[in-house]
């Protein structure tokens, strides 16, 4: 009798289900012959609402698990439907904080990525994820350790379901130490997101490679956004794993205009070392970049005397002799600068 179930289901045939349940047909009798679904597992992973409507209706258990430890996460995958079905599963209290088995994510974490992913989005949407994020705790992380707002904030540019989701706690960092508003920095999100975020949240975290969001910015060349971290109080002399500060990262890469933004910030200390003992102006000099090093030479702080790991300055370091053959004015640049800062003294 209860094959006749779960035939109808997959089936799609809604009037073979009803006469199924007015049958007397068991609704919560796993598929023993298959995966061990129940036909609701099946109506949801199908996306089919008015059949999760007439078994709810009929009182079937909205909390059984499938073998991978799915329950509301079914309907938001079959991507059909998935806002009615979410909210009639919710009625008939289907648990929003189970995990799933293989990730640990919640229906919350994919309902995060799906409408994430949606482009464009109804009011509908926006009122699925808040029945959904009252309905549950938003603060669990999934087993990469990332909450709802870290999915969130990776591609959703609406910024009324960012804000829904501040519930979330912003300082949380998944498993790579990055917190929402990295992950909206690595992902290139829109500039309104990353400002929302950045507005709300700790600029001094860093991840587990040391980089603060700054650092990011400035590794993926993103001038607006460096300008905007250190208006709102980042620090440019963070300094990551390695000893690098953003201003390492920016001259490293030949950022040029970067470097001089940052050259015209009084809080930046241009003589800050690395781990191998490198100042900005030593990473310029052996990355060969000519326009970087002028810039850092015609800031007076920048110290020409210092050492690295070496021992070598900045100009030693210009008049090896492979970096003299490839960058021959990057030796006279830097020994015409020391001249003057001796003629200077005297």
């Amino acid at each position: 009798m209860s094959g006749g179930v779960h035939r109808a289901v997959a089936d799609q045939d809604y009037h073979a289900l009803v006469r199924c349940v007015q049958d007397g047909c068991d609704v919560d009798e796993p598929h023993w012959e298959g995966d061990g679904k129940t036909p609701l597992h099946i109506a949801a992973s199908l996306g089919n609402y008015d059949m999760i409507k007439l078994l709810c209706e009929r009182g079937c258990d909205t909390n059984v698990r499938t073998i991978r430890g799915e329950t509301l996460h079914l309907v938001i995958t079959s991507k059909k439907d998935v806002f009615s079905s979410v909210d009639i599963l919710l009625d008939y209290r289907c648990d929003g904080n189970i995990q799933e088995n293989l990730q640990g994510q919640t229906p919350l974490h994919l309902l995060a990525k799906y409408v994430a992913g949606l482009p464009t989005y109804a009011d509908r949407a926006v009122v699925c994820l808040r029945n959904l994020i009252e309905s549950s705790n938003p603060r669990l992380a999934d087993a990469r350790g990332r909450t709802a707002l870290h999915h969130l904030a990776r591609s959703c540019t609406n910024l009324e379901l960012i804000k829904d989701l501040f519930v979330c706690d912003l300082t949380a960092r998944n498993c790579r130490g990055e917190t929402p508003l990295h992950e909206a920095l690595e992902n290139d999100n829109a500039f309104d997101v990353v400002r929302l975020l950045a507005a709300n949240s700790d600029l001094s975290i860093a991840n587990n490679y040391g980089e603060t969001p700054l650092h990011v910015v400035a590794r993926k060349r993103k001038l607006s956004l460096i300008q905007y971290l250190v208006s709102m109080g980042a620090s440019p002399n963070a300094q990551e794993v390695k000893g690098n500060t953003p201003l390492h990262l920016m001259a490293e890469r030949g950022y040029l205009e970067g470097v001089k933004f940052l050259t015209e910030c009084s809080l930046v200390d241009f003589n800050l070392q690395n781990n191998d003992g490198l100042t900005a102006l030593h990473v310029a000099v052996e990355s060969g970049f000519f326009d970087v090093v002028k810039l850092l030479l015609e800031a007076e702080a920048c110290d020409l005397t210092l050492k690295d790991s070496d021992l070598q300055t900045a100009l030693e370091l210009a008049q090896q002799e492979y970096r003299r053959r490839s960058h021959p004015h990057l030796s006279v640049l830097l020994s015409d600068q020391v001249k003057r800062n001796s003629t200077t003294k005297f």
